[in-house]
C-alpha cells in the first residue's frame, strides 16, 4: 500500500531581496526541486514572515535598503537559529561576508550572476536532512501498514520489515553527518577568489592529516589539521586578482603587509563556527618560525601549536610545487630539498622528517593540470573556458564553460587594445571542439 502524497510536506524556502526581478529568477530556478517558495523584498518583511511560517532555509541578497544581508541573517539566526541560511551577493566584500560568517552562521556563499544547477544543488544539498526527515516519516508509515498486513504478507514480511529498518538506519545516519558541510562553505568561498586553492586543497589535507596521525596527535586535533590545510587560503578573499597572481618573492611592501594579514583574516572568518575553533588556531599560526622570526606572533619551537607547524611544512611544499613563492614550479625533489634546506628555522625538524617519508604517497603532479592561462593572440575557436572572464574591475564578461568562436577572440583582443590591459583568459586542456 502506499503512502497518500498529502501526508508528505515539502520543505519551505524564503527568498530575499529587494529586486522582484531577481525574487522571480530565484523562483523559476527552483521551480524543478521539491520545495514550496515564498518571498520577501526585505529583511524586515522576511522577518515577520517567518513569525507565522516554518521555514527550512533562506536565500537572501547582502545588499538591500534598511537592513542589509547579514544583519537579517543575524536576526534570523539569533531567532531561528535551526533555519539554514544561504548568502548572496552581487559583490566582493570581505568585511561584509566574515560578518555574514560569524553573525549570520551562513551555510554557502555564492555569487551573482549564479549558475541555475549550482543554486539548485546547493538548495538539495542544504535541505537533505529535511528531505530525509520526510522521508523518514514516510518509511515508517509504510512500516506500519506492512505490520498491520502481517497475517496476510507472514514469512515474507520479516525481509521487508528488514529492509525498511535498515533504509531508516542509513537515513538517520545521513541526517546526523551535518558538520562537513561547514568545511566545504568555508573552502568555497576561498576558491571562488582563487580556483587553484580548490584543485591543491584536497592534497595538502590528505597529506597534513597523514603527518598528523603519525604525529600522535589525537583524533579530533587529527580533524582540526585536515580541515586547517582544507581552509588556509580562506584569508586570501581580500587580495586582488593581480596579487593573486603574483609570486610572493615580487610583492611590494604594500601587497607583503596585506600577505602577512590574511592567517588573522582567515581565523577571523572560522570564529563564529565552535567545531572550526582549533583549525582556526592552526591557521593563524600557520607562518610561524621554528626560529621565532615568523608572524603574527613571533612564537618559537614548540610554543608554535602542533598542528600549524604540520601546516607550515606541507603548506610550503604545495606553494612551491605550484609557482607562489617565485613564479617557477618546483619538482617535487626540489621542493622537498627546499623543505630540508630549512629544517629549523622555519620549519620543526621532527615534521620535516616525516613530511619526507610520506609525501610520495601523495600525487602532487596534476595541481593545475586541468586548465592554462592564454594570452589572446594565442586564442583558438574551440577553446572553453575553465573560469569566468573578467574584466579589470570584476565584472564577468564572460561564463565559465563557454565555448570561443572567432567573432568573441576578436572582441576580447580588441578590448585589451582599447583598454590597454591584458585579460586573464584561463583555457581548458584537452577540451578544445572540434
Amino acid at each position: 500500500m502506499e503512502v497518500a502524497e498529502n501526508t508528505l510536506i515539502k520543505p519551505t524556502v524564503l527568498l530575499v531581496d529587494d529586486e522582484e526581478n531577481i525574487l522571480k529568477s530565484l523562483r523559476r530556478t527552483l521551480r524543478r526541486s521539491q520545495v514550496e517558495i515564498v518571498t520577501a523584498t526585505s529583511g524586515r518583511d522576511a522577518l515577520y514572515i517567518m513569525e507565522n511560517t516554518e521555514i527550512d532555509l533562506i536565500i537572501s541578497d547582502m545588499r538591500m535598503p534598511e537592513m542589509s544581508g547579514a544583519e537579517f541573517l543575524a536576526e534570523a539566526a539569533r531567532l531561528y537559529p535551526n533555519t539554514i541560511r544561504i548568502l548572496l551577493t552581487g559583490y566582493a566584500d570581505l568585511e561584509s561576508t566574515i560578518a555574514a560568517v560569524n553573525e549570520g552562521r551562513i551555510s554557502r556563499y555564492l555569487n551573482k550572476p549564479w549558475n541555475d544547477d549550482e543554486i539548485r544543488q546547493v538548495v538539495e544539498e542544504n535541505l537533505r536532512s529535511k528531505l530525509l526527515e520526510v522521508r523518514n516519516q514516510q518509511l515508517s508509515e509504510e512500516l506500519v501498514q506492512k505490520n498491520q498486513q502481517l497475517e496476510i504478507l507472514n514469512a515474507s514480511l520479516e525481509e521487508k520489515v528488514a529492509e525498511r529498518t535498515e533504509g531508516l538506519k542509513q537515513a538517520n545516519r545521513a541526517i546526523s553527518q551535518g558538520y562537513e558541510h561547514m568545511v566545504m562553505l568555508a573552502s568555497s568561498i576561498a576558491a571562488m577568489r582563487d580556483e587553484s586553492v580548490a584543485n591543491a586543497a584536497s592534497v595538502k589535507a590528505a597529506m597534513a592529516e597523514e603527518i598528523a596521525r603519525q604525529l600522535n596527535m589525537p583524533d579530533e586535533e587529527v580533524s582540526a589539521v585536515h580541515d586547517a590545510a582544507l581552509l588556509s587560503d580562506l584569508g586570501k578573499m581580500g587580495f586582488t586578482d593581480q596579487m593573486l597572481r603574483t609570486p610572493y618573492s615580487q610583492y611590494n611592501k604594500d601587497q607583503l603587509q596585506l600577505f602577512k594579514q590574511y592567517p588573522l583574516m582567515g581565523e577571523a572568518a572560522l570564529l563564529g563556527v565552535p567545531q572550526l575553533f582549533m583549525a582556526g588556531v592552526y591557521i593563524r599560526n600557520q607562518f610561524e618560525r621554528f626560529d621565532g622570526s615568523g608572524f603574527p606572533d613571533k612564537l618559537t619551537a614548540d610554543s608554535i601549536p602542533l598542528g600549524s607547524r604540520v601546516l607550515s611544512v606541507v603548506r610550503d611544499f604545495i606553494d612551491l610545487r605550484m609557482g607562489k613563492y617565485t613564479g617557477t614550479e618546483y619538482a617535487e625533489k626540489q621542493a622537498e630539498s627546499e623543505i630540508i634546506r630549512f629544517s629549523g628555522s622555519r620549519y620543526d625538524p621532527q615534521i620535516v622528517t616525516l613530511f619526507s617519508s610520506v609525501y610520495q604517497q601523495f600525487s602532487t603532479d596534476r595541481l593545475r593540470e586541468h586548465e592554462q592561462l592564454v594570452k589572446s593572440a594565442d586564442l583558438q575557436p574551440g577553446m572553453i573556458l575553465s573560469r569566468h572572464l573578467l574584466s579589470s574591475k570584476g565584472m564577468v564578461l564572460l561564463k565559465k564553460g563557454f565555448e570561443l568562436n572567432q567573432a568573441v577572440i576578436g572582441k576580447v583582443v580588441n578590448l585589451e587594445q582599447t583598454s590597454g590591459e591584458n585579460l586573464d583568459v584561463y583555457i581548458e586542456k584537452g577540451a578544445t571542439s572540434v
